[in-house]
């Protein structure tokens, strides 16, 4: 394992808070919801800053403005500098690198060494590692309240302890942050209307999370005041690069273009639906809806920006195995449009990954859902999902380049919780155990958690080409 980049003090966070809620899982809610809360204020301003969290000093992301509508005028790409500020550039698929000094990271315990920024002359290569849906329900948050150490108000950081070095192993990390980080003028909730500690995110991002998506059917759970505020905390957060929320109609049409080492990735983010919730008239900001016109315009307006396009997209039918007709679809579309990587989301279990064949012979890699990386839920099926990880190569000869992906495997996981319904755990699922599988939680919500229950479903849903030898 190579040089991480090292760790530079940053501004960090809005008093913000959590939600982990209830029994069931996150999709269409019933009912109205109240705005009671609406219209107050953070409880301080002198919360922003955090001196725990570091950036790795190499990771660089710019945004540039997409090209309009043919019936618009085209603007300059712009730079987003970290104030916020804009500055005018000439365009280029590769944005300027900011210079700061590096360190070594944490040792890895559980997983074999990646090969991390492996250079030569005329070769990167980057680790990439994707996690689906990050839910905290109600007793989720509840569960790090009562494991807070002395000074904290929440531990949830010894929840991902397992998986934490392997996760710290790869260049770049991505999540979906399912449930809003929506301030502190709202009370901690957990479903429908989730609420989640800023303690949460901050955990997040100490465990080498990175890339946060948060275009999900729970982004307006705290109506426009809290994605307001969820928006302002990730983009004080400078060792994460948020995608997927938006402030207004000239954000959306912005480019969110992420580059280390001189491989650039641009990423487009999408969700289905906010559960019936929606924007007062007269907003300004926008909801990255599903529209398939919207997507492909923007699909081919970002691809030559970018050495590779990533497509995150929340989308599906809960709790099943098979992506259906729109998914398919609008992966056809992609595929057609040139995108490298499509990343589903939402149906909190498996659905195939697979390699598609592009009109121009090169390959597209499509999850349709990587499954949930943690929740509360108490579906049997709903305790695993994945880390999907692969290898991004760039290799230059004759002054031109091509980046490709390469060694894709899907690493199963599992959510483990005792019997109280606490104790919340992740473990990659082959160094859990039938011994503490029988201790799950589960077993007083579904009769059918078993070891060799979850096993099974993996490998009906994982093509073998993706799974190591332990499920072979």
């Amino acid at each position: 394992m190579s040089m991480r980049k090292k760790i530079t003090k940053i501004a960090a966070a809005f008093v913000l808070i959590a939600a982990l809620a209830g029994s069931s899982g996150c999709g269409m809610m019933p009912g109205s919801h109240s705005n009671d809360a609406e219209g107050l204020t953070f409880a301080s301003q002198n919360n922003f800053e955090r001196n725990d969290i570091f950036v790795d000093g190499e990771n660089t992301a710019q945004k540039f403005t997409l090209p309009p509508k043919e019936s618009e005028t085209a603007s300059e790409p712009r730079e987003i500098a970290p104030s916020g500020e804009t500055q005018t550039q000439a365009q280029t698929t590769e944005p300027p690198q900011t210079t700061q000094t590096t360190t070594e990271p944490p040792p890895q315990t559980t997983q074999p060494p990646q090969t991390k920024e492996t250079k030569d002359d005329d070769t990167v290569r980057l680790s990439f590692l994707a996690a689906g849906d990050n839910i905290m329900h109600l007793n989720m948050i509840n569960d790090a309240q009562e494991r807070a150490k002395s000074g904290e108000n929440f531990n949830f950081k010894d929840m991902y302890k397992d998986i934490e070095a392997l996760v710290k192993s790869y260049d770049i990390a991505l999540v979906n942050v399912e449930t809003p980080i929506a301030g502190d003028e709202f009370k901690y909730d957990g479903y429908p209307n989730f609420n989640t500690p800023k303690e949460n995110a901050f955990a997040l991002m100490d465990i080498g999370f990175n890339i946060i998506n948060t275009a999900n059917n729970h982004m307006l759970d705290k109506w426009e005041k809290g994605y307001q505020n969820s928006i302002e905390f990730w983009s004080r957060q400078k060792n994460a690069f948020e995608i997927g929320s938006f402030r207004n109609k000239e954000d959306f049409e912005t480019l969110r273009v992420y580059k280390k080492d001189g491989v650039s990735i641009a990423f487009l983010s999408y969700t289905y639906s906010t559960n019936g919730m929606t924007l007062p008239a007269g907003s300004t900001m926008v909801i990255p809806y599903i529209d398939h016109a919207t997507i492909e315009r923007q699909v081919k307006a970002a691809r030559p920006l970018a050495d590779l396009l990533f497509v995150v997209m929340h989308w599906g039918d809960e709790d099943s195995f098979a992506p259906n007709q729109q998914q398919r679809s609008l992966a056809q579309m992609m595929v057609d449009n040139d995108v490298d990587v499509i990343l589903g989301m939402h149906p909190h279990v498996f659905q195939e990954t697979k390699w598609v064949t592009r009109p121009n012979g090169k390959k597209t890699l499509i999850t349709y859902s990587i499954g949930n990386m943690i929740s509360g839920m108490l579906g049997a099926k709903n305790m695993i999902g994945g880390f999907l990880c692969f290898d991004i190569v760039k290799t230059k000869q004759g002054g031109v380049s091509e980046t490709v992906i390469e060694n894709v495997e899907m690493i199963p996981i599992i959510t483990h919780y005792n019997m109280k319904r606490k104790g919340f755990q992740i473990y990659r699922f082959e160094d859990y155990t039938e011994e503490l599988a029988k201790l799950h939680g589960n077993i007083n919500f579904d009769n059918k958690f078993s070891y060799k229950y979850i096993k099974d479903l993996i490998i009906q849903n994982v093509a073998p080409e993706f799974l190591g030898d332990f499920y072979k």
